[in-house]
């Protein structure tokens, strides 16, 4: 085996053709070098693995799954097949590209910080809207709550920790027995796993731009299906509520879903923005769905 890489980056693919040439050649041009990069094809029909046969670097590691194991299962089998000896799993995705950045400001953290035990960063999301920056408490300057706090800030407000460009530390992985679960098939792996480590170990975001996500190519993206996405989510917070009584309140709960209600809002018909935005402000005396509905009317009609 080769000598001991400071860094695995795995990235599970599944057809990802479209994007993965570009999110292959940001990997492979960090300037922080000492990594494995590791890729999973998971039972993909179209051409993403010639494409990384196609790169001639060392330090890639092709392993191909014949038939479908899911987004879970995939990252949990390049994880059982990294290195035994790196000390950091560096999360990637086919569809992102990652400043040449992203690895040296990572690990700078990780090695400063040893309490830490997750870095992340802010994300540029490229969408027909336009560009958009997120996790807004980064953005903002703030830095993340730690403990319970942070679990009760990620429940309510769904997942603000960007896990496209995750670098965990695989002590504290290993250590308390983590594995990205498919509780809910391909939906909120990264969000179920980031809840559970919140509650381990100190998670830190770094106030910069890490990566560029654009979905708008990946047209066999696992996540597409909108409702079934949150429908899973909803599912998310009820099985935590059950299982953490003592964090997730009825109060803190009944936020949670009014979020969830938010998000969900702008996926429905027009038809079906009328009537929600009506029945959520009423439901939970929020004035933010009448000015939603409001705002939608005007686009309808312009």
């Amino acid at each position: 085996m080769a000598a001991r890489p400071l860094v695995s980056i795995i990235l599970p693919v599944y057809n990802g053709e479209a994007t993965l040439g570009a999110t292959l050649d940001s990997l492979l041009a960090q300037t922080f070098t000492d990594y494995e990069l590791v890729v999973g094809i998971d039972g993909t029909t179209d051409g993403s693995r010639a494409i990384v046969e196609g790169y001639d670097d060392p330090r890639i590691r092709l392993i191909v799954h014949p038939e479908n194991l899911g987004l879970a299962e995939n990252v949990n089998a390049l994880i059982a097949a990294l290195h035994p000896e790196s000390l950091y799993v560096a999360m990637a995705e086919q569809d992102d590209v990652y400043v040449p950045e992203r690895l040296a400001l990572q690990v700078a953290v990780m090695e400063a910080e040893p309490e830490v035990g997750l870095v992340s960063g802010i994300a540029a999301f490229k969408s027909q809207g336009g560009r958009v920056l997120f996790p807004g408490i980064l953005v903002k300057g703030e830095a993340f709550p730690q403990g319970e706090a942070l679990f009760q800030y990620l429940y309510e407000h769904q997942l603000k920790v960007v896990n496209t460009c995750m670098l965990l530390r695989r002590s504290v992985h290993e250590g308390y027995g983590l594995r990205f679960k498919a509780t809910y098939g391909n939906f909120n792996v990264d969000w179920n796993y980031v809840l559970r480590f919140s509650l381990v170990s100190k998670v830190y975001g770094i106030p910069k731009v890490l990566v560029t996500m654009d979905r708008g190519l990946t047209n066999d993206s696992v996540t597409r299906d909108k409702a079934s996405q949150h429908e899973a989510s909803r599912q998310l917070l009820k099985d935590f509520k059950a299982e953490f009584p003592e964090l997730v309140s009825a109060g803190l709960y009944r936020k949670a879903l009014k979020q969830h209600r938010k998000i969900e809002l702008g996926h429905h018909s027009r038809a079906g923005i009328i009537v929600r935005s009506l029945y959520y402000s009423l439901r939970y005396m929020d004035m933010y769905f009448i000015t939603y509905l409001f705002k939608r009317i005007n686009l309808f009609f312009n």
